[in-house]
């Protein structure tokens, strides 16, 4: 296997940089290499950090723009992003301001207080991604936006009221202040925001989440992402890790059923499927334990 350049192992590259010391677009497909975002890469053996990602960015980050929407996230520390979607979002003074391959720019009113550096790279700060998160007409994708600026995105569910407030005329403020009604500052991952959303929509109980469950004695059992005190109904949502961790999960479950709790866990294959599955066996098990539609 052909040694990478020296120049490309330093930090992130752009596709004609690379081109420049000798590697094509085709090689740079290759397991030495890491796509970081659409037309920058970086040495695979390098940890994708918030430093190394806003680094990148600053190579195709045009002058006078600020970086906004998921790729502000991110940089954050919340990963919002669909699958697949490397594209890098910025904000600058005019929607058609940049045309750039990979660079999706939107226009955008900033107040001083709107922009902060990360890394060196202009930003927006954690409350108006926040914001702008909070103001997608789709309820569940602004919530789990919001959920993740307020568990990992250095947001403050205060400062956020506090600024939806502060801009009543502004474009989609209705779809923030809806979605602030759902929000869960203690969700720790996206999957979690919508196993939640999906459960609240179906007409269920809102869960409490982060559920800590000990024995008789005080000691600690288990932690569910999920969880309905008064019935006894917990459940999980199981991300790919846990492929990993199969008889662990397994001895988990039992301590927890050993506690007269219902339990489940749930992976992607239930989400792919529409939530509808655990819904129904959430249903069912509140209702065995004593739970009534209409009750909250």
């Amino acid at each position: 296997m052909s040694s990478i350049p020296k120049p490309l192992t330093y930090g992130p590259f752009t596709v004609s940089f690379a081109g420049a010391v000798g590697v094509s677009a085709r090689s740079l497909q290759s397991k030495k290499y890491q796509r970081l975002f659409s037309g920058v890469y970086a040495d695979a053996r390098l940890d994708v950090t918030t430093e190394l990602l806003a680094r990148g960015i600053g190579l195709v980050l045009p002058k006078g723009a600020v970086v906004g929407g998921t790729t502000a996230a991110l940089l954050h520390g919340a990963d919002v992003r669909r699958l697949g979607d490397d594209l890098i979002y910025i904000v600058t003074a005019r929607a058609d301001q940049i045309r750039r391959r990979g660079v999706r720019s939107s226009a955008a009113l900033l107040e001083p207080s709107d922009v902060t550096e990360v890394h060196g790279v202009p930003c927006l700060s954690a409350v108006r991604v926040a914001f702008d998160l909070a103001r997608d007409r789709r309820l569940v994708e602004a919530v789990v936006g919001v959920d993740a600026m307020l568990n990992r995105g250095g947001c403050r569910i205060d400062h956020l009221k506090a600024y939806v407030a502060d801009h009543p005329g502004w474009r989609g403020v209705r779809f923030a202040r809806a979605a602030l009604g759902f929000v869960e500052p203690l969700s720790e991952s996206v999957m979690e925001s919508r196993q939640r959303m999906a459960l609240v929509l179906a007409g269920l109980p809102r869960p409490r989440a982060q559920v800590e469950l000990a024995d008789s004695s005080g000691h600690f059992v288990a932690r569910l992402d999920h969880g309905y005190d008064e019935w006894k109904v917990g459940l999980d949502y199981d991300g790919e890790v846990h492929a990993e961790h199969w008889r662990q999960d397994l001895e988990r479950q039992e301590r927890i059923r050993d506690l007269g709790w219902w339990h489940r866990r749930y992976t992607s294959l239930e989400a792919r499927g529409g939530w509808g599955q655990m819904v129904a066996q959430v249903r069912a098990a509140l209702r065995v334990a004593g739970w009534r539609p209409g009750e909250c």
